[in-house]
C-alpha cells in the first residue's frame, strides 16, 4: 500500500511566492497633480491721467484669463498682456480672474490711482470773489506750467528796470507809478486765477488793456480750466485792438455775457500775441433781465412760455446723441456725434436725428426760429421741422446760407436766427417735430455704415421761437 504525502500547503506557499515575484515589475510610482499658480503684476499703481498701465499675467496652467479694468480703456481683456489707458482721475480697481484646467478659479485685484491736475493755489490764499476785480499780477501760485506759462524764465520787466512785485519771477510783472501790470507778452503765454463765483449768472468781463505798439495789441482769450483734467474751454476774447496811445494808457475792452455757475473755478487769461499790457479785469454780474417774449423748446434762457423738448432726441441714422456741459447758454447742450459704428441706427442714406416737443407747437403767432449751433464741419445740414404732417426745411450751406443766418463753421457757438417764413410751411399751427437735424441729400449720398471719415458732428443749444 502506497504512502501519500499531503502537498496542499506547499503548493499554496509556492503559488504566493511566484505571484509576489511576478508582480514586482508592475509597481508604478503615482505623482499628485500640481495646481496652477496665479502670477500677475501691474507696471504702476499711481499715474497721471492720460497715461497707461501695463498688466501682465504669467499664471501657470491657466485655462482662461479674464481682466476687467474699471475706468480704463479697454475695459476688459482676455489677453495675458494688456496695456490700459486711464483718461480721468480717480481710484479704480483692476481685477484678474484665472480659471485653471482643474476648473478652480483664482483672482488678483489691483488698485490704480489716477492723479488729476494739482489743486489751484490762489495768490494770497483766498480766491477772488466774483463779481469783483481780478488784478493781473495776482495770478495763482504754483509756478511754470501750473499757475502760468511764460516763454522765458526771467522777468523781462525787472531786467528792464522795474522793481520786483513777487518772488516767482517767470511772468513779466511790471511795477509802475500808478499801475502794476503784466507786460512783455508773447503768443501762447497764459496766467491762471482761482475765483469764487458767489452767484450763478451772466458776467461781463472788462479787460483793462494798453498797447504802445504801432500795430496795436493782440487779443486776450478768457478760458476756463477743468479742475480735474485741465481741459480748456474758451469763453470769449477781447479781439485785437489798436494802439491805445502808450504802454501805460489803458482802455476797457468788454467780453460780455459769460455764464458762470456758483462755486470755485479756475479762469485763464491767454495771450494770443505780443504788444499787450494787462492791468486788471473788472467782473460784474448782469442785472436781472425780463424774460424773452417767446416759446422755449430746449433752452435755459428765461422765456415767457415753454413747451419742453423730449430728451434725448431720437437717433434716426448714424448719430450718438448726449447732453454735455459745453453750452452756449447755461449748463447743458446737445452733442450730435456722427458715429455709424456705435450708433443704434447705422444707415447708408444719411445722418438724422429728431427732437420732439412735449406737445405739438402752435407757431402761428411767431416769426423767428432761434437755435445756437457749434461745429467745424463743412458739410451741408438741414434744419427741418414737421408741420401738419409735412416736412419743411432750411439747408445751411458752408459760407452761403450759414452767413445769412449768422452761422460760421469755426468750432465756436453762434446764435442762428431763421425767419419761420424761410421754411415755406403754409400752416404752422401744429409742429410735431421741432428740430430734425439731417444731412443734405446732395452732400451725403449713399455710404457704408463703417464710413466714419465724414464730419457731421454738431452741438445744439437754445431752441426757441420769438415774435420778432
Amino acid at each position: 500500500m502506497k504512502k501519500y504525502i499531503p502537498l496542499k500547503g506547499s503548493y499554496l506557499f509556492l503559488l504566493c511566492l511566484v505571484l509576489s515575484l511576478s508582480c514586482e515589475d508592475d509597481i508604478r510610482e503615482v505623482a499628485l497633480f500640481d495646481k496652477g499658480e496665479t502670477v500677475a503684476e501691474a507696471s504702476a499703481s499711481e499715474i497721471d491721467f492720460g497715461n497707461t498701465v501695463r498688466f501682465t499675467s504669467t499664471s501657470t496652467k491657466a485655462l482662461t484669463t479674464d481682466w476687467t479694468f474699471q475706468g480704463g480703456s479697454p475695459s476688459t481683456s482676455i489677453n495675458s498682456d494688456v496695456t490700459v489707458t486711464y483718461t480721468a482721475p480717480g481710484t479704480f480697481e483692476a481685477q484678474l480672474i484665472v480659471k485653471y484646467v482643474d476648473n478652480t478659479i483664482d483672482t488678483r485685484t489691483f488698485s490704480i490711482t489716477v492723479k488729476g491736475i494739482p489743486e489751484p493755489l490762489p495768490y494770497g490764499g483766498t480766491p477772488v470773489d466774483l463779481e469783483g476785480i481780478i488784478e493781473a499780477e495776482n495770478f495763482d501760485l504754483g509756478g511754470e506750467g501750473i499757475a502760468y506759462h511764460d516763454t522765458e524764465e526771467e522777468n523781462l520787466a525787472v531786467t528792464n528796470g522795474s522793481s520786483v512785485y513777487r518772488d516767482d519771477r517767470g511772468v513779466d510783472v511790471e511795477v509802475g507809478e500808478n499801475v502794476t501790470n503784466i507786460g512783455y507778452t508773447n503768443e501762447g503765454e497764459w496766467v491762471n486765477y482761482t475765483v469764487n463765483v458767489l452767484e450763478t449768472g451772466d458776467y461781463d468781463f472788462e479787460f483793462m488793456l494798453a498797447s504802445g505798439h504801432d500795430q496795436g495789441g493782440h487779443s486776450v482769450k478768457l478760458q476756463r480750466v477743468d479742475p480735474n483734467t485741465g481741459a480748456i474751454s474758451d469763453l470769449g476774447e477781447t479781439g485785437d485792438f489798436e494802439n491805445t496811445g502808450g504802454w501805460s494808457v489803458y482802455t476797457g475792452i468788454s467780453v460780455p455775457g459769460i455764464t458762470l455757475p456758483q462755486g470755485i473755478h479756475t479762469l485763464r487769461f491767454y495771450f494770443t500775441g505780443g504788444g499787450t499790457n494787462l492791468d486788471k479785469v473788472n467782473v460784474t454780474l448782469r442785472g436781472a433781465t425780463p424774460p424773452i417774449d417767446g416759446l422755449g423748446i430746449y433752452t435755459e434762457r428765461e422765456i415767457s412760455e415753454t413747451n419742453a423738448a423730449i430728451i434725448p432726441p431720437l437717433n434716426n441714422a448714424n448719430f450718438v446723441i448726449s447732453e454735455v456741459e459745453d453750452a452756449a447758454h447755461g449748463n447743458r447742450a446737445l452733442y450730435y456725434k456722427f458715429d455709424p459704428a456705435n450708433s443704434s441706427s447705422p444707415q447708408t442714406w444719411g445722418a438724422m436725428a429728431t427732437l420732439f416737443p412735449a406737445a405739438n407747437v402752435n407757431a402761428s403767432s411767431y416769426t423767428h426760429y432761434h437755435i445756437s449751433l457749434k461745429t467745424s464741419s463743412t458739410s451741408n445740414i438741414r434744419i427741418r421741422i414737421k408741420a401738419g404732417g409735412t416736412n419743411y426745411w432750411v439747408t445751411l450751406h458752408h459760407g452761403t446760407t450759414d452767413e445769412t443766418y449768422g452761422m460760421a463753421r469755426d468750432g465756436k457757438w453762434h446764435e442762428v436766427k431763421i425767419p419761420l417764413a424761410d421754411f415755406n410751411a403754409p400752416d404752422l399751427s401744429s409742429i410735431s417735430e421741432i428740430l430734425v437735424l439731417r444731412s443734405d441729400d446732395a452732400d451725403f449720398g449713399n455710404t457704408s455704415p463703417d464710413d466714419t471719415a465724414r464730419d457731421f458732428d454738431w452741438y445744439v443749444d437754445d431752441i426757441y421761437l420769438t415774435k420778432e
